[in-house]
């Protein structure tokens, strides 16, 4: 559950009657973090590790309203964004924001703040610095992350080919180690690259 602080957030007119504002601002911010962080990572090239392997993996088309800027196959950033710690002046970026004029101010706001922005802490009324875990989506073990990690979500569909029996499991098995390779590769870089631990939840839609 997303632990928005209302109080705050109707402190700095972010929500009245509605959560409209708060709704439209975070997705500038999402937009403008992953316009960031696709300025510091080839996200392409994972995705093209997963489509020039021969190994059948689908796409699904379900999710691609989730990003923003990027227009992936496969990949989603999914963070809650909390942008009621941003300061007024910030605020007043993000209401200019145009993306058709990105400026280098409202990156380096970005830059500045989305550690912040992502890290869900407000607990029992205050914020804290603990690290625990949160769930997205349902409540289940493999997706439980720490509360200040970059998340994104590996979405992915049914296979391109009918198989039967051992073939099937095969194929299966050479598809989730070439998944679990990437998401590997692409985790160790983004933490090297903004030193920020980073977790892509796996899901398979096969309807």
């Amino acid at each position: 559950m997303k632990s928005i602080n209302l109080k705050l957030a109707q402190e700095k007119g972010l929500i009245s009657n509605n959560h409209l504002l708060y709704q439209e601002l975070s997705k500038k911010y999402k937009y403008l973090l992953e316009y960031y962080l696709n300025s510091l990572i080839d996200f392409q090239k994972y995705e093209m590790m997963i489509d020039n392997n021969n190994l059948y993996i689908g796409k699904t088309n379900k999710y691609h309203n989730l990003n923003e800027y990027l227009k992936l196959n496969y990949l989603f950033l999914i963070n809650n964004l909390f942008i009621e710690k941003l300061e007024p002046n910030d605020l007043a970026l993000l209401h200019q924001f145009n993306p058709d004029n990105i400026s280098n101010e409202l990156l380096e706001m970005i830059k500045r703040t989305y550690q912040d922005v992502i890290k869900d802490n407000y607990f029992k009324g205050e914020y804290t610095n603990k690290i625990y875990k949160v769930c997205y989506g349902k409540m289940v073990p493999t997706n439980l992350v720490n509360n200040n990690t970059l998340v994104f979500r590996f979405y992915y569909g049914k296979n391109l080919i009918n198989l039967d029996g051992d073939e099937f499991i095969k194929l299966n098995n050479k598809q989730e180690e070439l998944i679990q390779t990437t998401i590997n590769l692409l985790e160790n870089e983004i933490l090297n690259k903004t030193g920020i631990n980073c977790e892509v939840l796996v899901q398979k839609d096969i309807n």
